[in-house]
């Protein structure tokens, strides 16, 4: 640097003309390179310029050999100043890119920074799609549980209100009127007997055995107490109280023998009365007894320990395994008069068909609960019942199988009776019940408030069409093949009454959309039309089966109070009794007396019933029979 110093004074001399003398130039090196000046020259050049004042020639050549020098210096000096000027371009670029240099550095460090934050960022990221994609699974899942949730609250809400409907149909059932009739418009007329009006009176009991009493004063109170004198007879005054005596005695039965007293070998030796007739052999209970069993058992539908207890309380200790095991011997006793009411039954042209469940326990057992059904079938004079683990159209036709040709039977829409016509080639016509139809519109409406008025339209359709048969059946004569005008009017009305309710009932299911509850009585009540219509042709089909369902009602209460029966002969033998009491009762014969005389005459045919039936059955004995077996009074 201090050569470019004094570069630098000898450009700046030059610059100005080199108005200073030779020697104060600087010396150059033997290099040609500018040196430094020293002391010691100064004085090597004062002596050499007084040598050269001294020759001219000396001078010149000096002169030329120094501006030889000062050209080369020049020369040397625009190097140098192009030198330097490269330089200094250099050393400006040096510093640009110094400068540069250390910006990219900053700017790679910033670079550095971002590509770390970036990779921060990418990782970031990538975490943040798993959990999106975890979260876009999770929601997917969520809609679909939502939707699920969504189906499952809709089913749960038809569910809740399908089970609010059955409460109330339940509660109906359990707790609502018995009947389902209409309120008829009261008269006004208060219940009970009316004034001024005419009594029926006691009640006469003309065959009621009289055991006369007489009770007397006491002595003391028959004479005066002031003189001593007697009362005298002055007639007597009656009165009358009906009692009831039930108590178990024995029957101590003497035999007296007589001996013969002759040598007659043709004549016994010995005679004696014969022995009273015994229904079952080795046993010492006689026929009242079995009589009172079987009324308070199958009549008055007591439990076996109940009529033990009940038998135990008027003297007669039984047990009730013994009452439980005389079933098989009453079998064969009863087995003729079942099959003369069901051979009965098959030559009526109209029945009323029903069923309900029954218990035998012996047929418990795997994959099997015990539940049984007891099949009736009623006749205006017959019931016939008979109890089956089945409720096929099998059991059915046992039933019907020999009914005649065009018989009617009344009963409600099963399936195995429309089964049983199939089976029984058209032999028998189907009236359906409707009583039953009028019942699917009351639970259609149960617990739906909306459907409440649209309810009582429908029960007051069908009430106009029992109403209308009513009062046709008022002109009916069924003796007499051409029926009167007023007949056929009321028929006339009756049909076109008919014909608007399947009109109506055909208009509103088509309005309405699929799986309404109001649509299943709609629907059902016109593929029954055909047996639901049958009445208005044949006006001895009655519009209900009530007739066999109010039948029923008394073996249903029997098998509440016992659970049925254990074995599968205890439930035959329980539907033959059934059959045997249910058809008494219908025709009014007094049911003890008729069993009490029935065993004995079984007694007396040797444990056998007898083999003309004729006098014990309802439709085939005489009127002076029939006399003798109703009720008493």
């Amino acid at each position: 640097m201090a050569v470019l110093e004094s570069d630098f004074s000898v450009d700046d001399t030059l610059a100005a003309g080199i108005d200073e003398p030779i020697w104060s130039l600087p010396a150059q090196d033997e290099a040609g390179r500018g040196g430094t000046v020293v002391s010691q020259s100064r004085a090597s050049q004062g002596a050499k310029a007084r040598k050269a004042r001294r020759s001219p020639y000396r001078d010149a050549k000096r002169l030329r050999k120094a501006q030889e020098t000062v050209e080369a210096q020049k020369d040397t000096i625009n190097t140098l100043r192009h030198q330097i000027r490269d330089l200094r371009k250099a050393v400006k670029e040096a510093e640009t890119q110094e400068s540069t240099i250390r910006g990219l550095s900053g700017m790679i460090e910033r670079l550095r920074a971002r590509l770390r934050d970036f990779q921060d960022q990418r990782d970031t990221i990538r975490v943040l799609n798993w959990q999106v994609d975890t979260l876009r699974l999770d929601l997917d899942g969520l809609r679909g549980s939502l939707k699920r949730s969504e189906d499952e609250k809709k089913a749960l809400e038809a569910e809740m209100a399908e089970l609010r409907a059955t409460r109330s149909v339940l509660s109906r059932r359990l707790f609502g009127r018995k009947s389902e009739q209409q309120k008829k418009p009261g008269t006004g007329r208060k219940r009970g007997q009316q004034r001024g009006a005419p009594g029926h009176g006691h009640t006469q009991r003309p065959k009621l055995d009289e055991r006369r009493e007489e009770i007397n004063p006491p002595p003391e109170a028959c004479v005066c107490a002031s003189c001593g004198q007697p009362y005298a007879p002055n007639g007597a005054e009656e009165s009358t109280l009906v009692e009831i005596e039930v108590k178990a005695h024995k029957r101590v039965i003497g035999r007296p023998r007589h001996r013969r007293t002759c040598a007659c070998a043709s004549s016994p030796m010995e005679v004696s009365a014969p022995p009273v007739p015994r229904l079952f052999a080795n046993t010492h209970y006689g026929v009242s007894v079995w009589a009172c069993y079987l009324f308070e058992r199958y009549a008055c539908f007591r439990t076996l320990n109940g009529v033990a207890v009940w038998m135990s309380d008027r003297g007669l200790a039984i047990s009730p395994g013994t009452l439980g095991n005389s079933v098989p011997r009453f079998m064969p006793l009863f087995e003729p008069l079942y099959e003369a009411i069901l051979a009965h039954q098959n030559t009526a042209t109209l029945r009323h068909a029903d069923e309900t469940s029954w218990r035998v326990q012996e047929l418990r057992g795997k994959d099997r609960s015990g539940r049984a059904w007891l099949w009736a079938s009623v006749s205006s004079d017959a019931i016939y019942f008979t109890i089956d683990p089945s409720r096929s159209a099998e059991v059915a036709l046992k039933l019907f199988a020999g009914a005649v040709p065009g018989t009617i039977i009344v009963c409600d829409r099963y399936s195995a009776y429309k089964r049983l016509v199939r089976l029984l080639g058209d032999k028998a016509i189907l009236a359906y019940c409707w009583s039953h139809q009028r019942r699917d519109f009351i639970d259609a409406a149960a617990g739906q408030p909306r459907l409440e008025q649209w309810c009582q339209g429908w029960i007051e359709r069908i009430a106009e069409i029992f109403a209308l048969n009513d009062a046709r059946l008022e002109h009916y004569d069924p003796d007499r093949k051409g029926q009167t005008a007023a007949f056929r009017k009321a028929t006339r009305e009756l049909k076109k009454a008919v014909d608007s309710l399947f009109t109506t009932a055909e208009a509103e299911l088509a309005a309405l959309p699929d799986q309404t509850r109001e649509g299943k009585a709609l629907r059902s009540l016109l593929s029954h039309r055909e047996g639901l219509c049958l009445f208005v042709d044949r006006p001895e089909a009655p519009l209900t089966n009530n007739k066999a369902e109010r039948i029923l009602r008394a073996p249903a209460i029997g098998r509440g109070l016992s659970f049925g029966s254990n074995t599968r002969g205890g439930a035959d033998f329980t539907a033959i009794m059934y059959s045997v009491i249910g058809t008494l009762s219908m025709n009014g014969i007094d049911v003890p007396r008729w069993l009490e005389s029935w065993l004995t005459a079984c007694a007396e045919n040797c444990r056998k019933p007898p083999d003309d039936l004729t006098a014990w059955l309802p439709w085939s004995m005489s009127e002076e029979r029939r006399h003798e077996f109703m009720a008493p009074g």
